[in-house]
């Protein structure tokens, strides 16, 4: 019999806080990255995971009988250097949970540098032990990054954590209350009432290098799976099952970043499998960028939001660095992709923690960038857009006050794990040596 899902404790209690020694650190930092893409592990099946089978029927029934369903989304969470700042974010999201998010739909980079087993207490299990929701993820490319001596193999503890036969516990959660995500695979679909995801994996590249979904060592099963699920969106549409259509890749398709490239490669595989099946995303979200971007691109004519939500968590906002800080690009700011589509950059910080809410319907889509104030808690507004699903057209400013208004200081206790920045680590389990088990 399969182990009951746990998410998290509905009732906010103080954190366990924890930070990582010098000599973690600096044994990560001083590890060499092996600088290669890697296979991607088989899937165990290409049906659709559905969100009613996570949740409960009960709970799927009552999101359609709102008419709209609430999620969160970002990536780059690990804190492993300063994971204050990771901490506020995840107070904050934990306490948005009662706004009613139905999931979190983690972008990737859940455990800095390279995936190990041994940090995903610290840097996923402890910060989120109080979102009582389902955590669906993608991995990004510093959970599937090995180094040199590494005994493990590439997404390892991801699969583990994330893509297990069925929930279960595992020691990686040290006693936390999480059981693990059955995901299929690394790449998947998820079902939902109001949308569809289509999340892809873009391997192992680095800042300076794009992000790769098919082709050589990689393989082309990821590229033949969105095609075929593309084409299923398609056919349900036809058929009256209509649901918005997001695609999520952790390598951002356009980035302004001065530290990470975008993936234009990666972007035109995506829109010739989208052109063969006759349909369109209304929606990319992407993270990899430790900013936050959003861009308005328009294909024929239907305008679609490329976000990156790369500010969950890791400390090296580009903003945030000392001396001579990035040029801010002036928004909105207009152009051409490569393809001589029009494309904006409607939005952009680089120097703000925090997470998306996200709230869609039938008829929209509309995103609230919700900022964080690691030092005290208090979350803001950012950024909003609406996205008109008849009309194919994006607006900035939220569909309604409402959502926007949520958007209040954090019941948790964001601001006490911010003042234990420089707090000794808390007694816990003895973690695995380095270079064993991933």
């Amino acid at each position: 019999m399969a182990l009951m899902r746990a998410f998290g404790d509905p009732d906010l209690t103080p954190d366990n806080f924890s930070s990582f020694s010098k000599q973690e650190i600096s044994a990560d930092t001083a590890a060499k990255g092996i600088a290669q893409l890697e296979p991607i592990p088989a899937a165990r099946g290409t049906k659709p995971m559905d969100l009613a089978m996570v949740i409960g029927a009960d709970a799927a029934q009552k999101i359609q009988n709102a008419g709209k369903i609430v999620f969160h989304t970002v990536g780059d969470t690990g804190g492993i250097h300063s994971p204050q700042f990771q901490f506020a974010v995840a107070d904050a999201m934990a306490a948005d949970v009662s706004n009613g998010a139905a999931f979190w739909y983690h972008l990737g980079d859940v455990v800095y540098y390279f995936g190990q087993d041994q940090y995903y207490f610290e840097q996923f299990y402890d910060p989120y032990r109080n979102y009582n929701a389902p955590i669906f993820a993608i991995p990004g490319n510093h959970d599937g990054a090995l180094f040199q001596g590494d005994t493990g193999k590439t997404l390892q503890a991801f699969l583990e954590n994330f893509c297990s036969a069925q929930p279960t516990n595992t020691p990686d959660n040290q006693g936390a209350v999480r059981t693990t995500m059955d995901q299929p695979g690394v790449y998947f679909t998820l079902n939902a009432p109001f949308v569809k995801f289509i999340g892809l994996y873009s391997n192992t590249s680095e800042g300076a290098t794009e992000g790769v979904i098919s082709g050589g060592k990689v393989g082309n099963a990821q590229l033949t799976f969105l095609e075929q699920q593309l084409k299923q969106a398609a056919a349900e549409r036809k058929n009256g099952q209509w649901r918005a259509l997001v695609i999520a890749t952790h390598h951002p398709p356009f980035t302004g970043s001065a530290s990470h490239v975008p993936s234009p490669t990666m972007l035109k595989q995506i829109d010739q499998a989208c052109t063969a099946a006759g349909i369109q995303p209304d929606l990319h979200l992407s993270g990899h960028a430790h900013l936050y971007e959003r861009y308005t691109r328009t294909v024929g004519k239907k305008q679609i939001p490329y976000l990156v939500a790369g500010m969950g968590g890791y400390y090296n906002l580009p903003g945030l660095k000392p001396g001579q800080p990035q040029a801010v690009p002036k928004t909105p700011q207009s152009g051409t992709d490569a393809s001589g589509n029009p494309l904006t950059l409607v939005a952009f910080s680089d120097n703000t923690f925090g997470f998306l809410r996200m709230t869609v319907s039938p008829s929209n889509i509309t995103g609230v960038f919700i900022t964080v104030d690691p030092s005290t808690g208090k979350t803001g507004v950012g950024d909003s857009f609406t996205v008109d699903l008849k009309a194919n057209t994006v607006s900035t400013g939220a569909a309604s006050s409402k959502a926007a208004a949520a958007a209040t200081p954090a019941k948790g206790s964001a601001g006490k794990s911010a003042s234990k920045a420089g707090a000794p680590a808390q007694k816990r389990p003895a973690k695995s040596a380095r270079g064993g088990k991933r």
